[in-house]
Parts: C-alpha cells; structure tokens; sequence
C-alpha cells in the first residue's frame, strides 16, 4: 500500500495517470474494474452527480466514458482501456460520494472488457515503488498550486 499524508493507494492496482486518478483492476483475462483513486477524489471534493456511458458502450483510452461533478472538479473520467463497457455502478449513480467514502471498493466506477488489455497497461502505473513516487510527486505538485477541494477551507 502507497501512503502519503491523507491518500492511500494500493499497489496491487493500476493507475491511469491522467488528471482523473483513475485506478483499474484486472478482474478475468480482460475484464478490469475500474474506480477514482483516493488521491483524486481528495482532489475533486465531495461527488455530486455523476454520469457515464450505458452497459454495451464503447470505451476509448483516454476518451470520457463519462463525468463527474464535484466541490472543485467538473469534467470526464477517462478510461484506461479500449473496450466495451459490461457494467456501470448503479449504486455510485444513486449515491455519488460512495467514490468519495469507499473509493477502491462500494465506490467503483465501470467493468470493462477490455480489448488489448496488455497494450493498454503498457503505460499504467504499477507496483508499491512506483505508486509511492507518483503519490509522493503528484501530491506536493497539487500542495504546491492548491489544488485540493479542501485548499480554499485552510486559507
């Protein structure tokens, strides 16, 4: 497990490293899970709405598979692989701060089967020493431009 300060970030799962923070798990031979990190969550404030493509959508990597509206961020969730979406979370579509309280488990976003899932996660980020840099580096870089939702309360 990746910690620094507040975040965790578990080292068994990949990470997308765009502005999304998002995390993907390998579930079968093509099938991946996936969520918003912890880090990003912490970033994007409290989740207010949240909407993504249906079940049998098509999913391109580093196209929106959908939005999310939170207390500083409204914008696209990206998604990690090419594919086909197989499942969306109603329970995060009735109750979009689950991802806020429960980011890596109630708090899922999408399973996707993936199409070339060992092309995309070529470039994913992976293994504890890798996540503990990129959670270490990623997190002073928003400390230091005040990034984080909950910035403008400390001021």
């Amino acid at each position: 497990m990746a910690k620094y300060k507040d975040v965790e970030m578990p080292g068994d799962l990949y990470y997308f490293n765009t502005d999304n923070h998002i995390w993907a798990k390998i579930e079968a031979d093509n099938t991946v899970r996936i969520g918003i990190d912890q880090f990003g969550q912490k970033a994007a404030g409290t989740m207010a709405y949240v909407k993504f493509k249906p079940a049998g959508g098509k999913t391109i990597k580093n196209r929106p598979l959908g939005t999310v509206e939170a207390g500083k961020y409204i914008g696209p969730v990206r998604a990690p692989v090419n594919g086909t979406i197989l499942e969306i979370n109603q329970e995060v579509l009735d109750e979009p701060t689950l991802i806020n309280t429960d980011s890596y488990g109630k708090g899922w976003i999408a399973v996707i089967e993936a199409d070339n899932l060992e092309e995309d996660f070529k470039d994913l980020i992976h293994g504890e020493e890798n996540v503990q840099a990129f959670l270490e580096a990623d997190y002073k870089k928003y400390e230091d431009e005040g990034l984080f939702a909950d910035d403008e309360k400390e001021k």
